[in-house]
């Protein structure tokens, strides 16, 4: 028999604006249908039910018996994808999630004793996890979707309805519960039925053969029976929030207070699947009727707001958006996190967090095109390098050399970078003494010269003559002759 679990938010509408904007949660706020001044009245906090404010009243006679009154524009887009993340909380212990017109989300709690020790601990865990979205989920687990929607509806927290109850359960409650059309609707009231025991009692030939194939599906529904199984739901590799904004807004910081509301609900989104976000795609509507749209990349995936907001206020500090903002995007790239394995013998470095944190205030004080790491470039000159984008995935760490037997002393060269030109005089074809900016001294030891040669066919070939020298001052370097260009050049120090 199966079993189907029901979240539904009471008073959703207002839930899903107090999500962006928790701070409207202390005053007392409408939504209505428009932005002027004769609007209607769509939905209502508790706290503007406390002065009289119902649905369906003006707004102008709403803020005469209220004047603390709150009043927002009702947001499609708000309401969406709250939605979508009380989906995602289902899509979490389950594969088959369903979302209906009304907003509620049915998941197929099957196997369910798998993982948890019984239902009531899967729908703590389901409303915990919808807290944390903002969002308190009543839940209601039934064998129908009918069933667990009406004990969702009727608990304060969370009703469980015992197996194969389900249509004793519905049987007190109204007929209109399972939203007949009118003609069956009034059909069934010249019946006398008026509550779900009373058509479940009826032979569902007989209704069908007065109702139609509605009748069959209302017979059915009465008893507890379901005809759609769930439609299964992907997991969305793209997590959007966004939010108009009342007045347009023209400094940082206020912009900054509205977006790090939309990061982190997005973050918070990503990580209840456990992956991290390396992406976000930020939206910006203007006031003068242009878009400015930017990508933010971490250096590493990560589930933490704060790292993206910073990466957020470095880009918006390097290059301010043109005009005023009217309207906020936010748009999330979930990404897989690979687990690091860490070493016995280095000291444990960075978290994403920290290292993203640091690269994105670098890259605002040095460039984005200066901040990186070096990797050799396809070339066949031994000095070239490239900078490339920092990635994270541990591939500039030193590899392990196997275990040895033998003692290996490696001397490691520190590159000047430009080569420091030299002074460098010879006698009887050997070097005898060699002299640059900072050192210099008689040689003591030479080894070379190593010849390289290459990329002739490029506009910049090279010739080169290197040699190993350790000078009376005790320094170990590594110089060479450039045969081109006629001249001595130190590329490095031995440490």
């Amino acid at each position: 028999m199966q079993r189907i679990a029901c979240l539904w938010v009471p008073d959703m509408c207002v839930r899903a604006h107090l999500r962006l904007d928790p701070e409207l949660s202390s005053v007392p706020l409408v939504l209505a249908d428009g932005p002027s001044m004769r609007s209607v009245i769509v939905a209502s906090s508790a706290r503007a039910c406390e002065f009289g404010v119902v649905v369906g009243m003006k707004t102008t006679q709403a803020r005469a018996m209220c004047v603390p009154l709150v009043v927002r524009t009702v947001s499609a887009d708000a309401l969406n994808a709250s939605a979508t993340a009380l989906a995602d909380v289902a899509s979490t212990v389950s594969a088959r999630v369903e979302v209906d017109d009304h907003g509620r989300v049915f998941l197929d709690c099957d196997g369910s004793g798998l993982l948890w020790a019984s239902e009531a601990e899967l729908a703590s865990m389901l409303s915990a996890r919808a807290a944390r979205c903002g969002l308190p989920a009543r839940i209601g687990i039934a064998d129908s979707k009918l069933g667990a929607a009406v004990a969702a509806h009727q608990s304060s927290g969370v009703t469980i309805v015992p197996p194969r109850q389900t249509r004793a359960f519905l049987a007190p409650h109204s007929v209109r519960l399972l939203e007949p059309d009118p003609d069956s609707a009034a059909t069934l009231a010249s019946w006398g039925v008026r509550s779900i025991g009373d058509l479940a009692a009826l032979s569902g030939g007989a209704v069908a053969h007065r109702l139609g194939p509605a009748g069959t599906m209302l017979v059915r529904r009465a008893r507890g029976e379901d005809d759609v199984p769930l439609a299964a739901r992907t997991v969305p590799q793209s997590f959007e929030e966004s939010l108009d904004l009342d007045c347009a807004v023209d400094r940082l910081e206020p912009l900054l207070f509205v977006l790090r509301r939309l990061i982190e609900c997005v973050t918070r989104r990503i990580a209840l699947f456990g992956l991290g976000c390396r992406e976000i795609s930020l939206g910006l509507q203007l006031d003068n009727g242009g878009r400015d749209f930017r990508t933010i990349v971490a250096a590493a995936p990560t589930a933490e707001h704060k790292v993206f907001v910073s990466l957020v206020r470095a880009q918006l500090e390097t290059t301010p958006v043109a005009a005023a903002v009217t309207k906020v995007a936010v748009a999330g790239t979930a990404t897989w996190v690979a687990p690091e394995q860490l070493d016995l013998l280095r000291p444990i470095g960075p978290t994403p967090a920290v290292l993203a944190s640091t690269l994105a205030r670098l890259a605002a004080l040095c460039g984005s095109d200066r901040v990186g790491v070096l990797r050799s470039a396809d070339s066949h000159r031994p000095d070239a390098v490239e900078l490339r984008r920092f990635t994270g995935d541990g591939s500039s760490r030193g590899r392990g050399h196997p275990a040895s037997n033998l003692r290996v002393v490696r001397m490691a060269l520190r590159a000047f970078r430009p080569p420091v030109q030299l002074e460098v005089f010879e006698c009887r074809g050997h070097l005898d003494y060699v002299r640059g900016s900072g050192f210099g001294g008689r040689v003591v030891h030479c080894a070379g010269p190593w010849r390289l040669r290459g990329e002739w066919w490029t506009a910049d070939p090279f010739a080169r003559e290197y040699y190993d020298v350790e000078l009376s001052d005790g320094g170990v370097y590594r110089v060479y002759r450039d045969a081109r260009a006629r001249c001595w050049l130190a590329d490095g120090v031995y440490d």
